[in-house]
């Protein structure tokens, strides 16, 4: 490590960095420092820039996420990829202040490293992740691209196949799972009921121009379990029935604004919290979207009142919304929910319960069942069809018969067989088994075993949000400090064969206790490797995958 400076206006010290003695050619990897300013003056981030260099030439540059007065740290990261050239380089960093009054143009290295690029057998997820790179933008990487790790593990970023609570990425590593298919797999991967159903159903073929009979099999059977649910139509995503269900609310009730609480898919209606403009829609000259909080009543009699005569539909997630990932992640409150019926109702507007994720995870079976509180329009999904891709929209017969055929909603796919055939079997396994209670002991479980691991290695942070969908929340009011915490956890999860994303949690029933075994495991080395860390706040020397939100 050394130290130069010209003039002492701008000077800095390497306290600590991820720069290995060794690098695979042409792997993707993320650079983390920590510097201090020993200068005499204050860093800005519009004229004080910090590099990376290879071989003394710019590899990548970073950005100082705020001033930094003398005396003070910043941890900083940035994705290069390593060169293709094998052989000794050095890597270093450079700061550098465009603006230091009267003098010239001034610089620092902090930092310069001997590191040997070497040849390193071709993986399949290297191969994978560069094609993914450049052709495939929007697939997800856990880490960004980044597979290789200092110790010599490989992040996951493809999947071979899954069993279970379990997947196999393409290099053989398994991994426990709580994203199970972002919610999807409720059931399990590959539950041996739901396979079964879906190998009898391949001689039908997938797509038929007559209705398959399976349709109207499943709809029964929507209609059977759900209170208030008279008619029924299907999609393919969860963001299918959700703008069903919007068209549907503003075609019945001749009215345009929303009023919503929760996330509600992809499609343009609902982008419009983030600008039509900037989501590559039309703008429009006046919202017709408006977000109120969990639980929040106030704000939903004001919006009501706001928006008088103009409120087709109350649309929430009636229970574990995701505020942010870091919580608040708050239960249904049934005072609440039937409360905002009764508003509504009263108002003329219709209410729409999107239970897509508390479908058949909630006690009962859905939010409704357990709270009694009827909406006119469901959303299903996720757990639906036990894996399969299938959504639906339920409600009641008279707002169907009014509008749905003015909608102008008829996807080719809704009708395909195969799920179609999966949801009817995993409907018959939800009406046989309290499968939501098994999801919530094993939530609970998991809940007490990481939270007892956190006071034990003296971590403020606890397992919050109802047992269906928690998140591990850090109780650091410092967003910065948050996310390289977060971000160390999920790393070392990774290492350790978990796989998860934000430190999110779905459990399914598949998650034997050889699995929650595990994540205990898991969880207990990486709250010790994170407990090193910040002592010291040496992140820099831990982290080697880009931060995480804070």
């Amino acid at each position: 490590m050394i130290s130069e400076s010209p003039s002492p206006a701008i000077n800095a010290i390497c306290v600590c960095h991820n720069f290995p003695p060794r690098l695979p050619v042409h792997e993707v990897r993320t650079s983390w420092l920590t510097l201090e300013n020993t200068g005499s003056r204050t860093w800005e981030p519009r004229t004080c820039k910090v590099a990376v260099l290879l071989d003394g030439s710019p590899l990548i540059a970073l950005e100082l996420p705020h001033s930094v007065v003398r005396g003070a740290r910043v941890t900083l990261h940035g994705v290069f990829r390593v060169t293709n050239v094998v052989g000794a380089h050095e890597l270093g960093v450079r700061v550098s202040d465009d603006n230091v009054g009267d003098l010239e143009p001034q610089s620092a290295t902090p930092l310069r490293a001997v590191v040997d690029v070497v040849e390193r057998a071709a993986t399949e997820t290297a191969r994978l992740r560069d094609r993914v790179l450049e052709t495939h933008a929007r697939c997800w990487l856990p880490c960004d691209g980044v597979s290789w790790s200092s110790d010599g593990s490989i992040y996951p970023n493809f999947a071979r196949d899954a069993r279970g609570c379990r997947l196999t990425d393409v290099e053989g590593r398994q991994f426990v799972d709580y994203l199970m298919g972002w919610g999807c797999a409720l059931l399990g991967y590959s539950n041996e009921r739901i396979v079964t159903a879906i190998a009898d159903a391949l001689h039908s073929g997938a797509i038929l121009t007559l209705t398959h009979h399976l349709m109207p099999e499943v709809a029964d059977l929507l209609c059977e379990m759900f209170p208030l649910a008279e008619a029924v139509t299907f999609g393919k995503n969860g963001s299918d029935v959700c703008t069903a269900a919007v068209r549907l609310a503003r075609a019945h009730t001749g009215r345009p604004v929303v009023l919503f609480c929760g996330y509600h898919g992809w499609q343009d209606w609902y982008v419009e919290r983030f600008g039509l403009a900037s989501a590559g829609v039309p703008e429009r000259p006046d919202p017709l979207l408006f977000q109120f909080q969990p639980n929040n009543l106030a704000q939903v009699r004001q919006l009501l009142q706001d928006h008088r005569g103009r409120v087709a539909a109350i649309m929430l997630e009636p229970a574990g919304v995701l505020e942010s990932f870091q919580g608040p992640a708050k239960d249904a409150d049934p005072a609440f929910l039937h409360e905002v019926i009764e508003l509504a109702h009263r108002e003329g507007s219709l209410v729409i319960f999107d239970e897509i994720m508390t479908g058949f995870r909630y006690p009962g079976g859905s939010v409704q069942h357990a709270t009694a509180a009827r909406p006119d329009l469901t959303c299903l999904g996720k757990a639906l069809s036990g894996g399969m891709p299938l959504s639906a929209l339920i409600g009641r017969r008279d707002i169907f018969n009014s509008a749905i055929g003015r909608i102008s909603y008829e996807p080719t796919f809704k009708g395909e067989a195969y799920s179609l055939a999966a949801a009817r079997e995993a409907l018959t396994i939800y009406k046989e088994q309290d499968v939501a209670a098994r999801i919530w002991s094993i939530g609970n479980g998991l809940r007490k075993r990481l939270n007892r691991l956190c006071a034990d290695c003296g971590v403020a942070a606890e397992v919050i949000g109802p047992p269906f969908r928690m998140l591990l929340a850090f109780a650091e009011p410092d967003g910065r400090r948050r996310a390289l915490m977060r971000t160390l956890i999920q790393q070392e999860l990774f290492k350790m064969g978990i796989l998860t994303t934000q430190n999110l949690l779905l459990p399914s029933i598949a998650h034997d206790d050889a699995a929650l075994d595990a994540t205990e495991r898991a969880f207990d080395h990486a709250l010790r490797i994170l407990t090193e860390a910040m002592e010291g706040e040496r992140f820099a020397a831990y982290l080697e995958i880009p931060p995480l939100p804070a």
